[in-house]
């Protein structure tokens, strides 16, 4: 390397302005330059890294950060390219290096609290989060992190969910511009879909039939993507609607004004708290009527969204003050799954062949705390020779393999008895439920896509109902499926009917078997109807009186 800071500010500078004209590549070769032509400045290395990492080439950021000189700066990026090669115990340890570092500690411990939530540890994460947000007030994806991970949290009631949620949209989101309702006279009522995830995403098979089924003669469908990496599931969507507007360059304000614009009269929030999405402007209104519903599951804390979409099942009667939203209950499942061609066929019972009965979560950790441990070592204890298999991401770092035996050991289970696994790619995934016999729904936040994936492949699930409205998902969906009797109310009831499923082995082959049919011919898998019930809610709610509590049609 040839020491010539003056090149190196030249082309530092020329990568900056390759950067904001959205040229990354141009940008990286510029800040390659720059770097070769004055190694000692880590300012480069540290912009390298962040675009790497930034459009996802991982490996090559990490290479890049490794070059430089050990920081905190560095390790705290490091920490991020760790957990994208699912290197969960580097991640943690990265991230533990940056701490004390006075300004690298808040999104240090926002990154560790990243890590502690996939591999589970739900309380840690909060610990860490509670810090980060003390260590800087202004700091809010510290807070949106905590809302996402304090709906897994067992010691969160409703009420105490909602204050935090109405704590976020108090201190982040802007004032609410009122917005007169129009006329609508003879025309189609203007329904806009707000989401980052019109592409290759679990959404797209739940939104795709109510965008093919909507009823034209009373509503024109808009779609409002988000996304800033459309795919070919991307142009299949845009296919379905009247009207695509890709948006993902638009901020906040941006987005809202165009929503009025457009004239949208109803704008549906399909994404929440998730990646990508834009609540703020929804808070700042971008239609007289704003729903939120589907991707999400919960409350939003915004007070300009006017209503939660569901049933009475995930929002059951009594449940309104859960929710800053008002709610509103379809006389049917708020769902409709369309399910991907490359699912495979229903294998048979797995149990007939292999003489003993697996149980199965492929649920995302964070989801699996203490008392659901307790609970599946108690039916394991009771089922003899069972076996439970657990699929996540995580399990691919051996010390979270480790970490979840270790729980298990001390409720008296070996982990010879536990299959820790990560399967992948998806059609991977799917397959493995043919090793399955019984699916176990964790607690107090239930499954939700990959519910509706273990019933499509046959296998049927032990759910509870818990706290509202993101743990009566298994309550949603086995009630459609005339399935009540496999749903609890107290963690006792989940064991016994656990046990009592996996002491039948007949019954369950015959359950499988036609699980699949019986799925596909319910109002799960009913697009056209749920559609048709959207339709009518879209138009009761535009025209509902301002002092509405709830509704359904």
């Amino acid at each position: 390397m040839i020491s010539d800071p003056g090149g190196a500010a030249a082309a530092l500078q020329e990568g900056l302005a390759a950067a904001l004209r959205g040229d990354a590549e141009g940008a990286l070769k510029a800040w390659r330059r720059a770097r070769a032509l004055d190694p000692a400045d880590q300012g480069t290395v540290l912009r390298l890294g962040d675009l790497l990492i930034r459009i996802g080439r991982y490996a090559e950021a990490d290479a890049a950060l490794a070059e430089g000189i050990p920081s905190p700066a560095i390790a705290r990026r490091r920490a991020v390219c760790a957990l994208a090669f699912g290197n969960f115990a580097a991640a943690e340890a990265f991230a533990r290096a940056a701490l004390d570092d006075a300004a690298e500690a808040a999104q240090a411990r926002q990154f560790l609290a990243s890590v502690l939530i996939q591999r589970g540890d739900v309380s840690a994460a909060r610990a860490e989060l509670a810090l980060a947000k003390a260590a800087d007030p202004a700091f809010e994806t510290a807070y949106t992190d905590d809302l996402f991970a304090a709906n897994y949290d067992p010691v969160m009631n409703g009420a105490a969910l909602k204050n935090l949620y109405a704590d976020w949209a108090k201190r982040f989101c802007p004032p609410e511009v009122p917005l007169a309702a129009p006329t609508i006279g003879g025309r189609r009522l203007k329904v806009a879909y707000v989401s980052p995830d019109l592409r290759r995403h679990s959404l797209r098979h739940f939104i795709s039939p109510i965008l093919r089924h909507h009823d034209r003669a009373k509503i024109e469908v808009h779609a409002y993507s988000l996304s800033g990496t459309p795919d070919e599931e991307a142009q299949a969507l845009r296919k379905l609607v009247d009207v695509w507007h890709d948006c993902q360059m638009l901020d906040d304000d941006g987005l809202a004004a165009k929503a009025r614009q457009d004239g949208i009269d109803v704008a549906v929030d399909l994404a929440g708290h998730t990646a990508g999405a834009k609540l703020k402007a929804f808070a700042r209104r971008l239609a007289p009527v704003q729903i939120t519903w589907l991707g999400y599951g919960g409350t939003t804390g915004v007070g300009a969204m006017d209503w939660y979409l569901g049933d009475a099942h995930m929002a059951p009667l009594g449940s309104d003050a859960a929710f800053t939203e008002r709610v509103w209950r379809l006389d049917r499942a708020p769902f409709a799954f369309d399910p991907p061609p490359e699912m495979p066929a229903v294998a048979p019972l797995p149990a007939q062949a292999k003489g003993h009965v697996t149980f199965g979560s492929f649920s995302r950790l964070v989801r699996i705390n203490d008392t659901v441990i307790a609970a599946w070592a108690a039916i394991l204890a009771q089922v003899p020779n069972s076996r439970l298999m657990l699929n996540a991401l995580p399990f691919v770092d051996r010390s979270v393999r480790e970490d979840y035996a270790a729980r298990f050991a001390r409720h008296g289970i070996a982990a010879d008895r536990l299959d820790l696994v990560y399967t992948s790619p998806q059609p991977t995934t799917w397959a493995a439920y043919g090793q399955v016999d019984i699916a176990l729904d964790p607690f107090p936040h239930n499954g939700g896509v990959t519910t509706f994936e273990a019933l499509w492949m046959g296998v049927p699930i032990i759910s509870l109902r818990a706290r509202a409205p993101l743990g009566r998902y298994g309550d949603c969906l086995l009630s459609a499926l005339q399935f009540d009797e496999w749903c609890a109310d107290t963690v006792d009831r989940y064991i016994e009917l656990a046990v009592s499923a996996a002491r039948d082995l007949p019954k369950l082959s015959t359950l499988r078997s036609g699980l699949r049919p019986r799925m596909a011919a319910s109002e799960l898998c009913d697009g056209k109807g749920l559609a048709a019930a959207l339709d009518a809610a879209y138009a009761a709610m535009f025209n509902a009186p301002a002092e509405s509590s709830s509704g359904s049609v």
